[in-house]
């Protein structure tokens, strides 16, 4: 019995050693978005890059979501998750070190491949360490356990600003006198190559730490794909995943998440200064790191509410509060304004628990070779990062006005809210969660 315990002990002591460090590369995808994500702008000014040019930003980044999610997948099937997660980090310090002779030679074309290799890198990461964190571990606890390791996706991406704001300082733009624009272009890419850098390195490290240390898989994966029988694999493929209702509704919520928690960071600080701040571009940017702030806030205090409140119900209470903020901030456009601002900012700490709370339920009886198809689609709904801001841009463009992007936000995360209360229990065999 005592010889059992300790076993059982040991076991236990690996699986938090394993997510701990699995946890801290929940960081390193939330630094990389959130420097692509502030990177248009100086981009644009520094390569002389249309609006559209400096957009493909985002379109490679987000692009190599959608295409890499399913190989991720099928190298997890093939080799588990430390294959996807070492296939991961071996991309993401190959984009890293391309991105030095890019911004030495300040090529954008070849940015643009450093970055998608990166997005690559990065999709293959989310692919296998979401549903690893969430899997290893018992059943109850999965959404909480996957929130506190997404709780240092937040913390980086509040570095990743901090960062950007070293990088750029005080933009210099060609009406400033070319010769200073020629010294500041230079000192920026630089300075942008060896941040990159300093990443590669850092993850060349993280790497071999992950070839040698030996992850414990969850108890449904120890199976080999190989062994499944025929029906078995059948029942594990992308069309049976899909046929599962709350699955299927957990996509559909995923990618209009995502979309809304893009166009939040991408106009909070035009929206601040719309309603606010005026032309106090500071201002704006200081409004960026508060909603920042608050987003990852969110989710840490969240955890331990989850110990007591069901994940599902939390995020239906969550997403409907997040719903009424962003109505009093399209309200902004009736005279409210610094309360319009507030309550942008404040719906950002309901959102906070949005992504790892419905990826986490939509893969609720999905497990082994079945959650890793499952993480995969849901992965490529990422891509709705991409989509639903470009309908929000549509829409400003047509009303001049970023209240109504914010009007954009109710419906879709209100459909969120609905897939917390009732979606994620459709077609599930326990309404536990």
């Amino acid at each position: 019995m005592a010889k059992n315990d300790a076993l059982g002990e040991q076991k236990h002591s690996k699986a938090g050693l394993a997510i701990a460090l699995v946890t801290s590369l929940f960081f390193v995808w939330g630094l990389a978005m959130q420097l692509v994500n502030g990177l248009n702008s100086p981009l644009a000014n520094y390569l002389q890059l249309t609006d559209t040019e400096a957009s493909f930003l985002q379109v490679a980044y987000f692009g190599a979501y959608f295409v890499m999610a399913i190989p991720a997948s099928l190298v997890a099937k093939r080799f588990g998750y430390k294959g996807g997660i070492i296939m991961g980090l071996i991309l993401f310090v190959l984009g890293s070190f391309i991105t030095y002779p890019a911004t030495n030679i300040a090529n954008f074309s070849l940015f643009l491949v450093a970055m998608f290799v990166i997005a690559s890198g990065a999709a293959s990461l989310e692919a296998n360490c979401n549903p690893y964190v969430a899997k290893l571990g018992d059943k109850k606890h999965e959404a909480m356990r996957l929130n506190l390791s997404q709780s240092f996706n937040g913390i980086g991406s509040i570095v990743g600003p901090l960062i950007l704001a070293l990088i750029v300082g005080e933009t210099v733009k060609p009406t400033d006198g070319m010769r200073l624009f020629r010294v500041a272009k230079e000192a920026f890419l630089a300075n942008m190559g060896l941040v990159y850098i300093v990443i590669g390195i850092i993850l060349a490290i993280v790497l071999l730490i992950f070839i040698f240390f030996r992850l414990p898989e969850p108890a449904a994966d120890v199976e080999n794909e190989e062994a499944l029988s025929k029906e078995a694999k059948k029942a594990t493929g992308y069309g049976a995943v899909l046929k599962k209702p709350h699955f299927a509704l957990g996509i559909l919520a995923l990618f209009l998440y995502v979309g809304i928690q893009t166009v939040g960071f991408a106009t909070i600080s035009g929206f601040s200064q719309s309603f606010w701040f005026g032309d106090n571009l500071a201002a704006g940017s200081l409004a960026l790191m508060v909603m920042t702030i608050l987003f990852t806030i969110g989710r840490f205090v969240s955890v331990p509410i989850m110990a007591k409140v069901s994940p599902n119900k939390l995020l239906g209470i969550y997403m409907t509060c997040a719903a009424i903020c962003f109505f009093v901030a399209f309200c902004g456009l009736f005279g409210l304004g610094p309360v319009a601002v507030v309550a942008f900012m404040l719906g950002f700490l309901f959102m906070s628990i949005g992504y790892p709370t419905i990826f986490s339920l939509s893969l609720v009886g999905l497990d082994g070779a079945a959650a890793k198809t499952g993480s995969s689609l849901l992965v490529m709904s990422i891509v709705g990062g991409a989509f639903v801001p470009l309908v929000s841009s549509a829409i400003t463009d047509a009303t001049g006005s970023l209240a109504f992007a914010a009007l954009l936000c109710v419906p879709c995360i209100a459909y969120a809210a609905w897939y917390g209360f009732k979606g994620s229990k459709i077609g599930t065999v326990s309404n536990e969660q």
